[in-house]
């Protein structure tokens, strides 16, 4: 009997001594450059470190916050950051084009559902219509909001001229104070504005039908990155997506997160989720590709379609759900 009983005491305790010892290994340091942190899309690396789950993963994510476009791709291809989460698809394809080491691990976002454009309340534009050689603001080159205004002036045949005006909220002060006829964001931003009357929505990014159903975002990591910590960006983009499914299955809950991040009172935070369908935010396929390129072509990011081996050295997804 007492043979039985210092067997499952030994047993007890090296199980004990296994499961610390799991734990007592050094977490994975991992490095995230995301397109304006507070986004809805942006925000969800930062949700899913702040509810532990990437430490649960074994993983120490920092998250660097970047203005978009271009300064998304710098950080990842200087090295500054490991991955790249939101980044303008052309701006990717220009950098890969001239010699970037850089991956596409995983598709971000599908569309521009979550772009809108105001102007002034008491501004004269009520509807596309109206833009007609108006100056119409976007955040970055190789943002997004530029691809789409690209988008909208060949679809449309209207002419305007489009302004970079860096981050939202010195977009809002150009449009406010008549420096530009009309603003662009992306809520959180803007719809406090909007409630309140202050501003107008006059179009949103659903109105250019060329990129309903295209990869406007991507996830991007440093090609050495892939090659030596393959199994950590991995790792990551699995995280992430069991952290994507969880939001959007509890949306009252993380409607609250989202609105503390923001420092935004969860009506505002509940109206601005509705703009991101959950579907638009799945992490493969990446639809659209073929056609974003040839959007990148007629924008003049890149000369030509990159060939067929251009694009197998390119994408390398990483992590496929259900696959």
């Amino acid at each position: 009997m007492k043979s039985w009983r210092l067997t499952l005491l030994l047993t007890a305790v090296s199980c004990t001594l296994l499961i610390d010892a799991a734990f007592a290994q050094p977490l994975e340091k991992v490095r995230v450059a995301v397109s304006f942190l507070g986004l809805w899309t942006s925000s969800q690396p930062t949700f899913c470190r702040d509810r532990g789950e990437f430490r649960k993963a074994g993983l120490d994510v920092d998250v660097l916050s970047t203005r978009g476009g271009s300064e998304n791709v710098q950080a990842v291809v200087t090295g500054a950051a490991d991955i790249g989460y939101g980044a303008g698809i052309a701006s990717v394809f220009a950098a890969a084009m001239r010699g970037a080491k850089i991956k596409i691990i995983s598709s971000n976002y599908i569309g521009q559902s979550d772009s809108f454009f105001y102007v002034r309340a008491d501004s004269p534009i009520k509807s596309i219509a109206d833009i007609q050689g108006k100056t119409i603001a976007y955040t970055r080159p190789g943002a997004v909001s530029e691809a789409l205004l690209r988008g909208l002036k060949t679809e449309k045949k209207i002419d305007f001229k489009t302004v970079s005006g860096g981050a939202m909220d010195a977009i809002y002060v150009m449009t406010m104070t008549g420096q530009i006829d009309i603003g662009y964001s992306v809520p959180p931003f803007g719809i406090d504005a909007v409630r309140k009357g202050d501003i107008r929505p006059v179009f949103d990014g659903n109105v250019v039908m060329s990129q309903r159903d295209v990869v406007s975002r991507v996830n991007i990591a440093n090609a050495d990155f892939v090659k030596d910590r393959r199994e950590v960006g991995t790792r990551f983009l699995k995280t992430l997506n069991q952290c994507i499914s969880w939001m959007y299955k509890n949306k009252a809950e993380a409607a609250k997160i989202y609105a503390a991040l923001n420092k935004i009172d969860d009506d505002i935070a509940s109206r601005s989720v509705v703009y991101y369908p959950q579907s638009n935010m799945a992490l493969t396929p990446l639809r659209g590709f073929d056609a974003a390129i040839k959007q990148a072509i007629e924008d003049k990011f890149i000369d030509k379609a990159p060939t067929k081996a251009q694009v197998t050295n390119l994408v390398d997804l990483l992590y496929q759900p259900g696959g």
